[in-house]
Formats: structure tokens, sequence, C-alpha cells
């Protein structure tokens, strides 16, 4: 009996992964949704820039160029910043997920849908 539980957690588990992927296949692969209310985005920060701009938007990542040094945090702190005000959220809901001290870091924005934070990030793709 206990084989037969295990193969409907993997099937109920296979539904639910489908139905977050068709969620997700309008949208580049490096925005991603995480329930129940917060968008995942793949970011390769570039540190030392003079100006603080999107330089890419493709399917591996958001190219984010930093206008501050990859030291004690700096870079982190002004990505943070950025985002959040591209995205048009408060800061407390922008926060790094992994690659805290890699230029590929993954950032978590709470409370927003994916259709918005891909438009705000479309729009300044396109302005740049």
């Amino acid at each position: 009996m206990a084989p037969s539980k295990k193969g409907k957690a993997k099937a109920n588990s296979v539904g639910s992964t489908q139905s977050s992927d068709s969620v997700n296949s309008n949208f580049p692969s490096c925005i991603r949704f995480v329930p129940p209310s917060s968008v995942s985005i793949t970011v390769h920060a570039k540190p030392g820039s003079k100006v603080c701009s999107i330089t890419d938007f493709d399917d591996e990542a958001v190219g984010v160029q930093i206008d501050a040094p990859a030291k004690d945090g700096e870079a982190n702190a002004a990505l943070l910043d950025y985002m959040s005000s591209v995205i048009g959220v408060k800061r407390r809901q922008v926060s790094i997920c992994s690659g805290s001290k890699s230029r590929d870091k993954v950032v978590i924005v709470e409370e927003v849908t994916l259709q918005g934070v891909f438009d705000a990030l479309n729009k300044v793709s396109k302005n740049q």
C-alpha cells in the first residue's frame, strides 16, 4: 500500500508542475511565479557602472548594470533599490534569494503579479 501512495503523490506533483508551467509559458524563463504571490527574477549583475540600467532582458537572465562597487554589499543594496524602483514596489518587498556573493543572482519580489513584473522590466529595457 505504501508504494501506491508514493505513486499518487508523484502524480499530483506532476500535475501541479504543469499548471505552474502554463502560467509561466508566456514569459521569459528568467521570470518565474512563486506561489502564493511572489515572482522570482534571475539577474546577471554588472557592478561598477556609471549608471543603473537594464542592459538585456532575455530567457537566461535580466542584465542589470549597478552604479555601486562590488564590495561590502554595496552593489547588492543598489541592485535591490533599483529593482524596487523599476518594478514600482517598496524596497522591503524585494530581496536576494541566492547569489549574494555572485554576479548571477535570484531576486524575489513579493506581492506582485508575473504580468506586472514583466511589463515593468520590458518597458524599462525598451526605453534604454
